[in-house]
């Protein structure tokens, strides 16, 4: 991948080499109904750096529930930054136009930049309690999630660094009344043309100690396996799905589900670039009363495995 160069001189003002680059928004959504009512839209906006820079925004491609396919560079959706108007440096569209072409309402979306370097985001929000007026002035209000773009592909092996949600319990058994509410989401892009599995392996950790005030948490589980699953995802394909911990483990004062959170590793069983993120979301029902907000918590995964103690350690 090309990246933009910065040049500078006491002469000459600073302007950007043409390069290109690749932006892969994981979580795109037009109108997306979720759970309890909600309903989930995605603005996404992109700033050029140099405001006499011509930037130019293309769709390269689509990966959708049930596949999606890569764009033809002569009709795939477009957006130009013109150099001769440094005032209009700013790109911002909903998730209607992002998936243009495709009939979906939901699914991951890359676009490519050529011109200059950028400054990207996009927000998923619920939009159900705020405003959303699609149009030629697009107006969204809501409570969700900031979410930057990928740049990189993962290759191989890699972990979501951590993911918790009801203490990390399965938000179905806890205790915590309306705060049960609070739901794990994890997703993966495939852009290739054929299907990717992925086998999930599943850390858990939790208080090696039933006194609350001690400080000393553990990895919990035991051999020959950790807890782990398996999903394969289509050609050009977008999955995200909602994750709970199946298993209760075994402790000196009892059996419990995990009560600290969760390291999740991720590990492709083909050798293909994908993407792939967890997402903590608060979608309460309207009936509990609750405050309606949601846990602005985007997880991208990082490279690399991380293996269960039981694989480096063969000593409880």
């Amino acid at each position: 991948m090309k990246h933009t160069v910065l040049i500078s001189t006491i002469v000459l003002q600073a302007c950007l080499v043409s390069a290109q680059q690749l932006l892969v928004f994981p979580a795109v959504t037009d109108e997306e109904p979720g759970v309890n009512g909600s309903v989930w839209v995605t603005t996404a906006t992109v700033v050029k750096v140099d405001p006499l820079a011509e930037i130019t925004i293309r769709r390269k491609w689509v990966c959708l529930r049930d596949g999606g396919f890569v764009d033809d560079p002569a009709t795939a959706p477009s957006w130009t930054l013109p150099a001769e108007e440094p005032k209009r440096r700013l790109m911002f569209e909903p998730g209607g136009e992002l998936l243009e072409g495709t009939g979906a309402t939901i699914g991951a979306a890359a676009f490519e930049v050529e011109g200059g370097e950028v400054i990207a985001h996009s927000n998923a929000m619920d939009v159900r309690w705020g405003e959303y007026s699609p149009g030629p002035v697009t107006t969204v209000f809501g409570q969700g999630q900031h979410i930057v773009p990928f740049r990189e592909p993962l290759e191989g092996p890699s972990h979501i660094p951590w993911l918790g949600g009801c203490n990390g319990a399965r938000c179905s058994d806890t205790t915590q009344g309306p705060w049960q509410n609070l739901r794990n989401n994890i997703g993966v892009v495939n852009p290739n043309p054929e299907p990717l599995t992925v086998l999930f392996s599943i850390l858990p950790f939790g208080f090696n100690d039933p006194d609350p005030g001690a400080p000393n948490l553990v990895e919990w589980g035991s051999p020959p396996l950790p807890e782990f699953f398996v999903k394969t995802v289509p050609a050009y394909g977008w999955r995200q799905f909602h994750w709970e911990s199946a298993e209760i483990y075994s402790t000196p004062w009892g059996s419990f589900y995990p009560t600290a959170g969760f390291i999740i590793s991720l590990t492709p069983q083909q050798q293909l670039p994908y993407y792939a993120y967890a997402s903590v979301i608060f979608t309460p029902d309207p009936d509990l009363g609750v405050p309606e907000f949601n846990d602005p918590m985007f997880i991208p995964a990082e490279p690399g495995y991380v293996m269960p103690w039981f694989e480096a350690s063969p000593d409880p």
